[in-house]
C-alpha cells in the first residue's frame, strides 16, 4: 500500500487509529474481520504490541517472525506501525536474561546505566520493537508497593534522576522510543496494585513538587520521547472530581494536560497504561477510553476497537473537536519520523550474545549488596566450605527452578550440595546445621511472580520462620528478589545479601562474591527498614 507523506492526508479513521496501539493477535483479527487486510481497513491501527505469546504456531518473541508478521500488518497500512514491547527483558530470544532497574540503583554507575539503556535498545532491535515502555522512573518511596519495588532505581530522587537520565541517552543514541512510566508515580507508602484496583495517591502536593515534580522537570530536559500515564490519581493537585472520586491519571484533564503538558513542560507523547487493568476497565471502559483521549492522552495502550468507530461518531456529530484528534496525531506522526519509523529505516541489531552476556554480567557484579556481614562469614574459605545445603524460598514453581542454578554454581566451587524448596522444620534444624558447613536460605520475592502483595506466606513464611532458628554462624541469607525482606533479619544479625534478581548472571555473580573471588561493590539504593 502507498504510503503518505502527511499526517494530513489520512481520513479521519486512519487518524483515529493513529491513537491505538492493541495487542498482537491476528488470529483474533482474522476472526473478527476474515483477514488481516480487513481488519486494517476497518481499523487502521498506529501500532501493535509484542505480548510475547504464541499464536498459531507463531512466537511473538522469536526475531524473524514477530519482524516478518509486522511487515505484512504494515503492506495493509499507510502509516508504518509502532511496534512495542513492555520492560525489554522479554523482548528477544537473545538468550540473557538482566537484572531490573534497582540494580541499576545499587550499582550506583552512570556508566552501567547507560550500559542498561543499550541492552535494551539493542534487545528490542533483535525482536523489531521500535517503542520500548521503559524506564520505570517512580521513585521508592513505598516499602510495600509490587509496582516500584525492584522495578525502580530507588527512593532518592536524585539517584534516580541520574540513572534514568542516563538510560534515556542510551536508548535515544540506539534509535529506541524510550518511555518514562508511572506518571504521576506511586504513591507514598502504598501498597495497592493498579493492576488489580484502582489507587488514590494521597502524597501530599509540596513533598510531590518536590521530589516527583523536580524528577519529571530534569529527564524532560532530556528530551523523553513519551510518558506513561498511570491508574493512581494525585488528590492534593485535582479538582476535576467527579461522583465524589478523582479519576486516575489516565483520565484526569488536570494531571495530563494541566499539570504534565502545561506546568512540568512535557512536549512528548503521552500513553496510557494498559486500558485492562482493574484500576481502569469495568462496565464504563468505553466511556473511560473516551475520556482517556480527550485529558491528553495521545496513545491508548490496548482499548478495544469500539474506540475507533466511537470517536469517529463524537467527532462527526460534533461531540468532540477534530483538532484535538490533529494535534495528538501531529505528535504522533513527529515521533514516528524522528525514529525513522515512517521511512522504514532499518534497523536492526548486530549485537552478539557475547554483548548482552558482557552488560548483564557487569551489572549483576556491580549490584549485589552485602548488607549485614557482621559475623564475618564471607568470604567464604573454600577450604572449609564442603557441604552446603541450600533452601529456595519462593512461592514461584519457575523461580524455584531458575534458583537451581546456584547448585550448579556451588558444585562448580567444589561443593557437595543438596537443594530443597521450603521444607526445613523451625522446630528442628539441628541435625541440617550439624551436617553442612553453609546453609543458605535463598529468597526470591518479585512483582507478579505471583501477582498480589509482596511478601511471604505459608510454607515460605515458615521457612522465613526456620532461617531465624538455624545456627548463624553457618548461614547467609540472601534474597533474588524484593530488597525489604530484609526487614525479618534486621533483628536477627544474620549474614545477608540483596542480589535483586535470580537470573543465572546473577547468581553466578553471587557465588563468586561469597568466596571472595569478586568484592560487593552495590549499595542499598532503598531504605531497607
Amino acid at each position: 500500500m502507498k504510503k503518505v507523506s502527511s499526517w494530513k492526508e489520512l481520513t479521519l479513521r486512519e487518524k483515529i487509529g493513529q491513537t491505538v496501539v492493541c495487542t498482537c493477535k491476528p488470529d483474533e483479527h482474522i476472526k473478527m474481520c476474515g483477514s488481516v487486510e480487513e481488519l486494517l481497513k476497518k481499523y487502521p491501527i498506529g501500532g501493535i504490541f509484542n505480548n510475547g505469546a504464541n499464536i498459531n504456531g507463531l512466537d511473538t518473541g522469536e526475531n524473524e517472525g514477530f519482524k516478518n508478521l509486522v511487515k505484512e500488518y504494515n503492506s495493509h497500512l499507510r502509516v508504518p506501525m509502532f511496534t512495542v514491547a513492555d520492560n525489554g527483558t522479554y523482548a528477544s530470544k537473545n538468550g540473557v536474561n538482566i537484572s531490573r532497574q534497582m540494580a541499576v540503583g545499587a550499582a550506583n554507575d552512570e556508566e552501567t546505566a547507560y550500559r542498561m539503556g543499550e541492552f535494551q535498545a539493542e534487545d528490542c532491535k533483535k525482536t523489531g520493537i521500535n517503542w520500548l515502555l521503559w524506564p520505570v522512573c517512580d521513585i521508592n518511596f513505598s516499602k510495600r508497593s509490587p509496582i516500584t519495588d525492584i522495578r525502580s532505581v530507588g527512593s532518592d530522587p536524585e539517584l534516580v534522576t541520574r540513572m534514568v537520565r542516563k538510560e534515556l541517552e542510551a536508548m535515544k543514541d540506539n534509535n529506541v522510543i524510550s518511555c518514562l512510566k508511572h506518571y504521576p508515580g506511586t504513591p507514598y507508602d502504598e501498597h495497592l496494585d493498579p493492576h488489580l484496583t484502582s489507587v488514590d495517591n494521597k502524597t501530599p502536593l509540596d513533598f510531590w513538587m518536590a521530589n516527583y515534580g523536580k524528577m519529571y522537570k530534569e529527564l524532560f530536559k532530556e528530551n523523553a520521547p513519551t510518558i506513561m500515564t498511570g491508574h493512581m490519581n494525585l488528590v492534593n493537585y485535582q479538582n476535576d472530581e467527579f461522583e465524589g472520586k478523582y479519576p486516575p491519571a489516565t483520565m484526569s484533564y488536570d494531571l495530563t494536560t494541566k499539570l504534565l503538558r502545561e506546568e512540568l513542560g512535557f512536549k512528548g507523547v503521552v500513553i496510557t497504561d494498559a486500558l485492562c487493568m482493574g484500576g481502569f476497565t469495568g462496565e464504563n471502559a468505553l466511556q473511560n477510553t473516551i475520556k482517556s483521549f480527550l485529558a491528553g492522552n495521545d496513545v491508548l495502550l490496548w482499548p478495544s476497537f469500539e474506540y475507533i468507530d466511537e470517536m469517529e461518531r463524537l467527532i462527526l456529530s460534533g461531540e468532540v473537536k477534530e483538532e484535538v484528534l490533529d494535534a495528538a496525531v501531529e505528535r504522533i506522526w513527529n515521533l514516528k519520523a524522528e525514529y525513522g519509523i515512517l521511512e522504514q529505516v532499518d534497523n536492526s541489531s548486530d549485537k552478539t550474545t557475547e554483548f548482552f552476556e558482557g552488560i548483564a554480567n557487569e551489572l549483576a557484579e556491580k549490584s549485589l549488596t552485602l548488607i549485614n556481614n557482621e559475623r564475618n562469614l564471607i568470604p567464604l574459605d573454600q577450604n572449609k566450605i564442603k557441604k552446603v545445603l541450600i533452601i529456595g524460598v519462593t512461592p514461584s514453581d519457575k523461580q524455584f527452578e531458575e534458583l537451581g542454578e546456584l547448585k550448579s554454581e556451588f558444585e562448580a566451587n567444589g561443593c557437595q550440595v543438596e537443594m530443597r524448596r521450603n521444607n526445613i522444620s523451625p522446630f528442628d534444624n539441628t541435625k541440617d546445621s550439624k551436617e553442612n558447613d553453609l546453609v543458605l536460605f535463598a529468597l526470591c520475592r518479585t512483582p507478579h511472580m505471583p501477582l498480589g502483595p509482596l511478601d511471604f506466606w505459608g510454607n515460605e513464611s515458615a521457612s522465613i520462620w526456620a532461617s531465624n532458628t538455624i545456627d548463624k554462624n553457618k548461614t547467609v541469607v540472601a534474597s533474588f528478589g524484593s530488597p525489604y525482606v530484609y526487614k525479618y533479619y534486621e533483628n536477627s544479625n544474620l549474614t545477608y545479601i540483596n542480589a535483586y534478581h535470580n537470573s543465572k548472571e546473577v547468581i553466578k555473580a553471587f557465588v563468586a562474591a561469597i568466596f571472595g573471588k569478586k568484592p560487593f561493590t552495590g549499595i542499598s539504593s532503598v531504605e531497607l527498614i
